[in-house]
């Protein structure tokens, strides 16, 4: 296997041993690693890093020593330029339909996300491009549009609120407990109208999104047809509409848009309102502007991300929807984006390379690497 450092560098520091106190041990770290002293060790044929120790007496306590374990890429093969999927839900029904799913079919859904592989990421994450997820694992986006109550609903007990179990959150709540290692994101685009069908509680349903790691997107002031407004009417139906939701909870920030009936602008004079603009006086923008379908995305680094259409995976058992996809993913895992678990490196088979837009990287490294068969 050949590695090459693309982009960015590693220090590798030779690990020295030797027995006796005052002695250092140097492991293999990045430079703001220093070396730590360690108390005397037994005599072994072999050396060892041991943690390092301090006697109770010493004045000042050392810094940790962080031991950096190289990736097995035999065993992970990770690509970090393959395909994540954006998955667009709308409502939980009785039935299943091209924008709705049964509870039971919606916890099978992440069930078998889980099984497969994926782990839930937030918009904010895919926007910056870092995925924080274990070694091995492929990233997913669940996106939910329109706000309807099923997402997000109240049950008013004699004890109080409580979160219903079998809507949205309070599913997602509940698979995340169970299984940590998904991770707890999604985003939900709203309108200004009456989202979350709960109107006296609206407020408090935003906090406890903002406060449990979940996110809200622009999905314009009444639902409008971007495609039948001037530069004025774009800019009022965004605008207003993140003013809106700002009013009510300033923590929450809306900086994606799922185009109302997945249409943008097709003069291209106003194409440019659809990620940037202002109204009355409040200036809002999308860093990424989500289409209604039909197939998986990139990383915002790929070459041929564009921000201005970025596509998504219908919920469904349909041709082309989610079930479609992850039956092809089961048939050609090597499509699927496999993370290197690895927050500052961005690690890419050499046959891939090409994908990668080096100038859209600013603080991670690009690591390529050769596999046979890959």
């Amino acid at each position: 296997m050949k590695k090459l450092l693309v982009r960015g560098w590693w220090t590798w520091i030779l690990v020295v041993f030797l027995v006796g106190c005052g002695n250092e041990v140097l492991v293999k770290t990045d430079d703001d690693i220093i070396p730590e002293p360690i108390v005397e060790q037994p005599v072994i044929e072999e050396p060892v890093i041991e943690e390092p120790v301090v006697d109770s007496d010493d004045s000042e306590e050392p810094d940790a020593i962080e031991v950096v374990e190289e990736l097995d890429y035999e065993m992970v093969r990770p690509d970090e330029s393959g395909e994540i999927m954006i998955v667009m839900y709308h409502n939980l029904s009785e039935t299943n339909t091209t924008y709705s799913r049964t509870i039971e079919s919606f916890k099978s859904d992440l069930q078998r996300l889980f099984d497969m592989g994926f782990s839930a990421v937030s918009m904010k994450d895919y926007i910056d491009g870092n995925f924080d997820i274990e070694a091995g694992r492929t990233p997913v986006v669940l996106t939910f549009d329109d706000g309807h109550r099923s997402n997000f609903n109240y049950l008013e007990t004699e004890d109080g609120l409580e979160i219903d179990p079998d809507c949205v959150v309070g599913i997602l709540d509940a698979f995340y407990i169970d299984n940590p290692t998904f991770g707890k994101a999604a985003i939900f685009y709203l309108n200004a109208g009456n989202p979350f069908g709960q109107p006296k509680y609206i407020e408090q349903k935003l906090q406890y999104l903002f406060d449990h790691g979940y996110e809200i997107g622009n999905h314009a002031y009444n639902h409008e047809d971007l495609t039948k407004l001037d530069a004025e009417g774009i800019q009022r139906a965004l605008g207003k509409n993140t003013t809106h939701f700002n009013n009510l909870n300033e923590k929450l920030v809306m900086e994606s848009l799922a185009l109302p009936y997945g249409k943008s602008p097709q003069n291209d004079d106003l194409r440019p309102y659809v990620l940037k603009g202002q109204f009355e006086g409040f200036e809002y923008s999308n860093h990424t502007v989500l289409r209604v379908g039909w197939k998986p995305y990139v990383p915002v680094y790929h070459v041929d991300f564009n921000k201005s259409g970025v596509h998504r995976v219908q919920s469904g058992d349909g041709d082309m929807q989610l079930s479609w996809w992850l039956d092809e993913y089961e048939k050609n895992p090597q499509r699927r984006f496999v993370s290197d678990g690895l927050e500052n490196r961005i690690s890419v088979p050499s046959l891939h390379l090409n994908r990668i837009n080096v100038d859209a990287i600013s603080d991670k490294e690009v690591f390529e690497f050769d596999l046979e068969n890959y």
